[in-house]
Parts: structure tokens; C-alpha cells; sequence
């Protein structure tokens, strides 16, 4: 299997519950239309991303496909916006309207919402 350099690395994801929790516990909160993101400063040189689905949202073919859109479009994001020049641990929930969303509406609301965090 060929590596891909561009994928998101292991250790800029939150893999762990206590690293989800700290940062809902720790961090600010910012609703955007197709989800809520939680984010809190963290010790690290670079900054790392989680992203929640419930079952709400339906089958786990519609949760892996926003996760993956999630994913990707965070990825993309990191460079042009400066993510991890503020090393942040970034939760991002889902909501539920976002599984009847397109992509192209799911990422502007979703970059919108990242850019302000950049900001902050």
C-alpha cells in the first residue's frame, strides 16, 4: 500500500476520550450551520482535529462521508488560515441538518467557521 502524503497524520487527529473531553471541558464554543466546534489551546507545536457523528445524523455511510468531508476540508484549511501556528485541539460535532447538505454548502459553512477561529 503507497503512503499519501497529503492524508491528515495521526498525530494531528484527537484519537482519545479524555482528549475530546478536556477540550469540551476547557475550550471556547462556536456554532455554525452544520456544526458546533469546540476548541482549546493545547501545548503542542501544531494543531489537532476531532470530529463527532451521531447516530442522528443516519447510517454509517452518511456519518463516515461527513467525517470525511470534515476531515478533508480542515486539512485544506490549515495552511492558508495559520491552524497550527495556534496550536488548538479543535472539536468539530456534526449537526444533524448536515446530512441532507452538498459539500459545497457543507465546506463554506464549514471554513466560514474555521476562519473565525483563526481570527480568534
Amino acid at each position: 500500500m503507497q503512503s499519501r502524503p497529503e492524508a491528515l497524520p495521526k498525530e494531528k487527529r484527537l484519537a482519545k476520550r479524555r482528549e475530546f473531553l478536556h477540550v469540551y471541558e476547557t475550550g471556547r464554543k462556536l456554532f455554525s450551520r452544520y456544526c458546533v466546534l469546540f476548541f482549546a489551546a493545547n501545548q503542542l507545536p501544531y494543531s489537532r482535529v476531532g470530529v463527532t457523528t451521531t447516530k442522528k445524523l443516519g447510517k454509517a455511510n452518511v456519518r463516515n462521508r461527513l467525517k470525511r468531508w470534515t476531515r478533508e476540508i480542515y486539512r485544506r484549511q490549515r495552511q492558508p488560515l495559520g491552524l497550527d501556528q495556534n496550536a488548538l485541539d479543535l472539536v468539530i460535532n456534526v449537526k444533524s441538518n448536515a446530512a441532507t447538505a452538498e459539500f459545497r454548502d457543507y465546506r463554506s459553512d464549514l471554513e466560514r467557521a474555521l476562519r473565525k477561529i483563526s481570527e480568534a
